[in-house]
């Protein structure tokens, strides 16, 4: 049974209300004008409809459109096709934002002009039977454009906050048509994909080095091949110049015109976050060891040394043994200085934060290693103040400044660049290597014959420590290397 017959049914319209709504019309049709200016006249009485029909061509529109809905009101025919023409002026006004309630109300007006009108062609007994007959059909059309004024109203909201709801998810995702173009996009995804992503395809907006990277063709046939959600838990790509990584899912969809979602989830700054955390568990453990081995060699050579001064003071100046025993001293400097930096690297240093002038810290750094390296000229750029530790920032300048005095390997020059919360150390000699640029702050990382290689890993973490960020700048001021210090700006 079609619902329109179904409908009919249970309010027990029949043939007998189709003859009499159909004999009813003559006396109804010599004053559709004069119905439908009344009806238009007091909808418009009400502040909530004016802001709908604020157009006077639209009203005179639907004055015609009421006159043709008023004749098929009353003649039929009752079937299939206005069963469907009714509904569609429910949705017609969810288009035009008319609230409900107008639905109502206006229905109500309707029956009671159409009713008068029966009243006076009618004597009484029949025009209750015409009204009932009215009642009957209005209550049939108010159900049909009501029912669909709900139903599409609830999908245009639910619609609405779908939207809202995924266009706001942190991650970036695109909701894919049948033909592979963005039918949909949160937020997120622009920051990937650019602006606007709306109709194009989506190999035209996913980066390409990501695509290429995670196979998205592929991952694409694959999942709507198998109807299973198909994902990569891990992909690298470099996007503008910056190593990025992500998890990206494919989910085929059974829907009418919607056919996939696409999801990129970043996971750099995670992995980032992981890696240092890994990072200082390990410093952890090594500077626990380190302290360790120190502590346990610090008193044997404390009295190696003092033996060997007792015994070179016993030999006559002239003692050939004195050469070797000099060796021997040399070396337990050597070995003093890495116990002394295995200290350094296992403790925490304790800061006091002062108003610093970078500019006089750093010549006087300069002016010490001036003295160590006669033919490295040295110079200062700028001036600045930082909120550091005045001691820890002169031993962590003196060890940079140091490195890329010994890094030059001849003449050449050393440049501090000053600004506020930024120095920069940069020298002109050979620089740092690409295939160990990533290692430089390693512990006991080294490209020298002599040393720990443990003097940048200090100063990393004596940074730290007072605030401040050390790294090895990828482009300097000058050929060689440069390697930045900076403190944040102060909340």
């Amino acid at each position: 049974m079609h619902p329109f017959d179904e409908m009919k049914a249970y309010v027990r319209f029949g043939p007998e209300d189709v003859r009499r709504l159909a004999d009813f019309w003559p006396h109804v049709s010599s004053r559709v004008r004069q119905i439908t200016d009344g009806f238009y006249d007091r909808i418009l009485e009400f502040d909530g409809a004016r802001e709908v029909l604020r157009d006077p061509g639209q009203v005179v529109r639907l004055k015609r459109t009421m006159e043709g809905w008023l004749e098929e009101l009353l003649l039929g025919p009752h079937d299939a096709a206005y069963y469907d023409r009714r509904r569609k002026i429910g949705e017609k006004h969810v288009a035009v934002g008319l609230a409900h309630r107008y639905m109502f109300t206006a229905m109500e007006v309707m029956q009671q002009t159409l009713c008068d009108i029966a009243n006076e062609a009618y004597p009484q007994t029949e025009a209750y039977a015409v009204c009932e007959s009215v009642r009957r059909i209005s209550s049939l059309d108010l159900a049909l454009m009501t029912g669909t004024y709900m139903g599409t109203r609830e999908r245009a909201r639910l619609g609405d906050f779908a939207n809202l709801l995924v266009s706001n998810l942190p991650t970036a995702a695109l909701l894919l048509d049948r033909a592979g173009r963005v039918a949909a996009h949160t937020q997120a995804s622009e920051a990937l994909c650019g602006k606007d992503p709306q109709g194009k395809p989506f190999w035209d907006v996913v980066p390409r080095a990501l695509a290429e990277a995670a196979q998205l063709d592929g991952l694409v046939s694959k999942a709507h091949s198998i109807g299973q959600e198909v994902s990569v838990l891990r992909v690298d790509a470099t996007l503008d110049g910056l190593p990025r990584s992500f998890r990206v899912s494919v989910v085929p969809l059974a829907h009418d015109t919607m056919a996939t979602i696409l999801q990129f989830e970043e996971l750099t700054d995670s992995l980032a976050a992981e890696a240092g955390r890994r990072r200082m568990e390990s410093l952890a453990q090594i500077g626990e060891l380190s302290a360790a081995v120190a502590h346990e060699l610090r008193n044997p050579l404390a009295g190696i040394s003092g033996a060997v001064q007792v015994i070179t003071g016993s030999m006559d100046p002239d003692d050939r043994r004195r050469t070797v025993m000099n060796k021997v001293r040399d070396q337990i400097s050597r070995l003093d200085r890495m116990v002394r930096d295995l200290l350094a690297f296992s403790r925490t240093p304790d800061v006091r934060l002062i108003d610093v002038d970078l500019a006089s810290a750093a010549d006087g750094v300069c002016d010490l290693v001036r003295r160590e390296y006669p033919n490295i000229s040295f110079s200062r750029e700028g001036q600045g103040h930082a909120v550091a530790d005045a001691d820890i920032l002169h031993r962590v300048l003196l060890n940079l400044v140091q490195n890329a005095a010994a890094a030059i390997g001849g003449p050449g020059h050393v440049e501090v660049r000053i600004h506020d919360r930024e120095i920069v150390v940069a020298d002109d000699g050979p620089g740092v290597e690409a295939a160990i640029r990533g290692r430089i702050f390693e512990p006991f990382f080294t490209t020298r014959t002599t040393g720990t290689g443990l003097g940048l890993a200090i100063c990393r973490n004596a940074a730290e420590a007072m605030g401040a960020r050390l790294e090895l700048e990828a482009v300097g001021p000058l050929k060689g290397a440069a390697f930045s210090l900076r403190w944040p700006a102060p909340a």
